[in-house]
């Protein structure tokens, strides 16, 4: 028998069982969105939005939209390949998180979504990279500074000046990536 003859009977099998297995009504996953070939799902919304890892996200439709801008980010940040954040610093911050809730609770949390304490680790480490870019491109500039001014309003002026500067790059970002929204309805 020849390899494309195997193929064939192994194709053939496959969709004889297919069509004989018992349709399962458990939705596995909902994808919410494709960010350069990768998806955002609802049960990334939910670990993220539940373990408060995204911030300004009032309900599903702004946490997607913050996980969609945090995926183009990301895509931005391993072009440039940030140093690593300190180890210690991540696992700092995991125990700032399971302070927050409990051990159980991340627990549960976790499995609900899929996530697994790697995948949550990697997710803090990807954050702390996205700060370090953000703060290394966009730090702020000395043509903000107003001689008159007190520290509290230049330090105002320079967080909204970057804030912009941020906000116009994801927006150009965004233009330039394929994003996929399936949760939207026309």
């Amino acid at each position: 028998m020849t390899r494309h003859s195997i193929a064939v009977v192994v194709i053939a099998a496959l969709t004889v069982v297919a069509a004989h297995a018992q349709p399962r009504e458990e939705l596995v996953e909902r994808t919410l969105a494709i960010v350069g070939g990768r998806a955002v799902t609802l049960a990334d919304v939910r670990t993220a939005t539940a373990l408060s890892l995204i911030s300004n996200a009032e309900g599903d439709d702004a946490a997607t939209e913050r996980l969609i801008e945090r995926a183009i980010v990301l895509r931005e940040v391993e072009r440039y390949a940030p140093p690593e954040p300190p180890e210690q610093t991540v696992i700092d911050t995991y125990a700032d998180i399971v302070g927050r809730l409990s051990e159980a609770q991340v627990a549960n949390i976790l499995a609900a979504g899929g996530f697994t304490d790697a995948r949550l680790r990697a997710w803090i480490r990807d954050d702390m990279r996205i700060a370090a870019y953000l703060e290394q491109r966009f730090a702020a500039t000395a043509d903000l500074s107003v001689e008159q001014a007190a520290p509290e309003l230049r330090a105002r002026l320079s967080a909204e000046r970057r804030a912009s500067l941020i906000a116009d790059w994801i927006a150009d970002l965004r233009r330039r990536s394929l994003v996929v929204e399936l949760w939207k309805r026309p």
